[in-house]
């Protein structure tokens, strides 16, 4: 998780913080209070994208398509499962938004046990990015799971609404997802003790994305089972890293590519450089830091 701590642009303006709830998380937007009629829009805008993007809203565009339902794809819908398509190919299966029969047998909010071998080879049975045609759109089967990759869409898109009305010093937190307009200061949690801070770094109309084994997880004969899954081999992911931030003018792809490089470990690195002006911070299991080139004069790293 992300902690935005400062707003170095910031001249003496009174800021208001405004929250609500979509997507099975807290959303916070924070402006200067000059701009707090725009945040009900913004929450507006939440709500539509949650009645596209949702897996348990009935009768969003998501719940139909993994009911089987013919129902033509919103603009919305293409672009997102376009980008995890292209990511797919390129992680070889790392990042699959066709994970969802694993993401439900795994479920952490109610297991206290890990499924069997079988249980999740027979969810793996119906995982696959390559049986999905997308023009024309046919999900053979397939169900989509969006939470590696939806907030981020979403958090693009309120960015460019707040662009569009000529509105900076802006945060945008979905749940950890965070989006900022202007030049803050930014808190990664400690993976090993998430009440402190391992380190800090200033983002510039950026997004800073963190995934960790540490957010949601149980433990059962003394070893801890995460929501991260590896589409490839239907567990969680045991990649040898505690926690991984990514800092990308693309919150979709700071969502995405977090999840990506938590699975693929520390040879994702070499992804995330492939993606302009993208870097990344991770923490290795042992407490190591490994990042992107010259990550720590880019961001100011500051360890805590």
């Amino acid at each position: 998780m992300l902690t935005v701590l400062t707003l170095s642009s910031c001249k003496g303006e009174k800021r208001t913080t405004r929250q609500s709830f979509a997507f099975d998380t807290v959303i916070n937007i924070t402006v200067n209070e000059n701009d707090v009629s725009h945040i009900d829009e913004a929450f507006n805008l939440c709500n539509k994208y949650e009645n596209i993007f949702s897996r348990t809203k009935e009768n969003s565009e998501l719940y139909k398509i993994n009911c089987g339902l013919k129902t033509p794809l919103s603009e919305d819908m293409q672009k997102i499962l376009s980008f995890s398509q292209e990511l797919s190919q390129i992680t070889e299966g790392a990042f699959d938004v066709t994970v969802a029969p694993l993401t439900d047998l795994w479920n952490v909010k109610e297991r206290s046990t890990p499924p069997t071998d079988s249980e999740i080879e027979l969810a793996l049975s119906s995982v696959g990015y390559e049986g999905v045609s997308l023009s024309p759109f046919d999900a053979k089967g397939r169900q989509f799971d969006l939470g590696g990759v939806a907030k981020g869409y979403i958090a693009d898109r309120l960015g460019d609404y707040f662009k569009e009305k000529d509105i900076g010093d802006v945060i945008i937190d979905l749940g950890g997802n965070v989006l900022l307009l202007g030049e803050y200061s930014v808190g990664i949690r400690d993976p090993f003790n998430p009440e402190e801070l391992f380190a800090t770094i200033t983002v510039k109309d950026k997004s800073a994305v963190t995934s960790g084994a540490y957010q949601r997880y149980f433990e059962h004969e003394g070893k801890r089972y995460h929501h991260i899954i590896d589409p490839r081999t239907g567990k969680c992911a045991d990649s040898g890293i505690s926690s991984v931030t990514v800092i990308s003018p693309s919150s979709m792809r700071a969502d995405a590519l977090s999840t990506a490089i938590f699975v693929m470990g520390v040879e994702g690195l070499r992804l995330c450089e492939s993606f302009p002006d993208t870097d990344a911070l991770i923490i290795t299991n042992e407490g190591d830091v490994v990042t992107t080139e010259n990550f720590a004069k880019k961001y100011n790293l500051q360890y805590k």
